[in-house]
C-alpha cells in the first residue's frame, strides 16, 4: 500500500459489516531492503475499531458478570436486552424525530424496567429450584423476546443517523467521530460504574458475591441487591445497544451475537471478575479488528482459538479464578 494509495478498511462487529472506511495518504513506514511497509493509518483505523467494539463488549459482560456474580444466575437473556436498547433508541430518535440524548435514555429506563419485570416476574420464582432451572428460565425469555421483536419492531434493521458525521484527519490519517464517540461514551459508562459500585448499594452487591450468607449477616437485603443486580445488569446492555446504533444498524440478530462475544470476553477476564471483564473486552475487540481485516469471517474463530489457549495455561483467566457451578 503505497503512501497515495487509496486504503479501505474491512472491519465486522457482532456479525454485521461496519461501513468501508477510506483515508487517503495514510502513513507509510518502510525498514529494509526487502521493502517491509507499515501501514500505520490502517493500523490506527483498527485499533480504533477494537476500543468501539471493546468498549461495547465491556458494557454487556460487566452486566453479564454482576448478575452472575451477585445472583449466580447466568442470563442467557443477556444480549436480548442489548437488542432491545437499540431499537428503543432507534424508535425515539427515527420514529418519533426526537434527540438521540432521549433515546439514549428511554433505552436505560426501558430496559432498567424490563429487568425488574424479568426478576420479579421469572427469576424471583426459579431462584430456589437451582441454577439449571434458573438458566433454562432465562434462554426461554430470551427466545420470548426475539421471536416477539422478529414479529413486531424488529422484522427490519433499525437506522438512526450519525450522531457525530465525518472524521478527523491528520497526516493523511482519519479516525471515525462516531466510532470515537461510542468509545467516549462506554469509558464514560463505565467510570458512572465504579463509582456506583463504591456506594453503599454497589458494595453490599460486592458483598454478595463475595459470600451470600455472611452479607446476610451483616444487614444486607439480598431481595433488594438482586432486584437492582438485575436492573443494574440489563441497563448496561440498553445503555451499550443505544451508544452502537448510530454506527451500526439495529437488527433481530444483534443480541445472539454480542451474546457469544461476551461469554468469550468472561471466560477471558475470569468469571465474577469485573476488572478482568474490562481488560478482556479491549483484548478481544483488537483480536477481532485486525482478524477481520486479514482473516475475513474467520475473525470469530481467532477470538475462539485465543481463548482456548489462555484457558488452557490459565483456567482462571486473566484476572479470575476458577470456579465452581454455581448452586453446587
Amino acid at each position: 500500500m503505497g503512501g497515495s494509495e487509496e486504503v479501505e478498511t474491512k472491519q465486522q462487529w457482532g456479525g454485521l459489516p461496519l461501513p468501508a472506511i477510506h483515508h487517503p495518504g495514510a502513513l507509510n513506514v518502510s525498514r529494509g531492503e526487502e521493502g517491509v511497509i507499515i501501514d500505520i493509518g490502517l493500523i490506527l483505523q483498527l485499533v480504533v475499531n477494537g476500543l468501539m467494539t471493546g468498549g461495547i463488549y465491556a458494557l454487556v459482560a460487566s452486566g453479564f458478570n454482576l448478575i452472575l456474580g451477585v445472583m449466580q444466575v447466568f442470563n442467557f437473556a443477556q444480549g436480548q436486552f442489548y437488542m432491545l436498547g437499540a431499537y428503543a433508541t432507534f424508535g425515539i430518535v427515527t420514529g418519533l424525530g426526537l434527540s438521540y440524548p432521549l433515546g439514549l435514555l428511554a433505552a436505560l429506563l426501558a430496559t432498567l424496567l424490563l429487568g425488574v419485570l424479568f426478576h420479579f416476574g421469572i427469576i424471583k420464582w426459579t431462584l430456589s429450584h437451582g441454577f439449571f432451572h434458573t438458566m433454562l428460565a432465562t434462554i426461554a425469555f430470551g427466545n420470548l423476546v426475539s421471536q416477539a421483536a422478529l414479529l413486531t419492531f424488529a422484522r427490519d434493521q433499525g437506522v438512526v443517523a450519525p450522531l457525530l458525521s465525518g472524521a478527523f484527519s491528520l497526516r493523511g490519517i482519519t479516525l471515525n467521530k462516531g466510532k470515537l464517540l461510542v468509545i467516549a461514551g462506554a469509558v464514560v459508562v463505565m467510570a458512572v460504574l465504579y463509582y456506583f459500585m463504591k456506594s453503599k448499594t454497589g458494595t453490599a452487591m460486592l458483598a454478595s458475591a463475595e459470600n451470600r450468607d455472611v452479607a446476610g449477616l451483616q444487614g444486607i437485603n439480598a431481595k433488594r441487591i438482586f432486584w437492582v443486580t438485575m436492573a443494574a445488569g440489563c441497563g448496561l446492555c440498553g445503555i451499550a445497544g443505544s451508544l452502537i446504533v448510530p454506527v451500526l444498524s439495529a437488527t433481530n440478530t444483534m443480541g445472539m451475537d454480542i451474546f457469544v462475544r461476551s461469554m468469550l470476553v468472561v471466560l477471558i477476564g475470569g468469571t465474577g471478575s469485573m476488572a478482568g471483564a474490562l481488560l478482556a473486552s479491549f483484548v478481544v475487540g483488537i483480536i477481532e479488528s485486525f482478524a477481520f481485516q486479514y482473516v475475513g469471517q474467520l475473525s470469530l474463530l481467532a477470538i475462539f482459538a485465543f481463548t482456548a489457549v489462555l484457558i488452557y495455561f490459565r483456567p482462571g483467566g486473566l484476572l479470575g479464578k476458577p470456579l465452581p457451578i454455581p448452586g453446587e
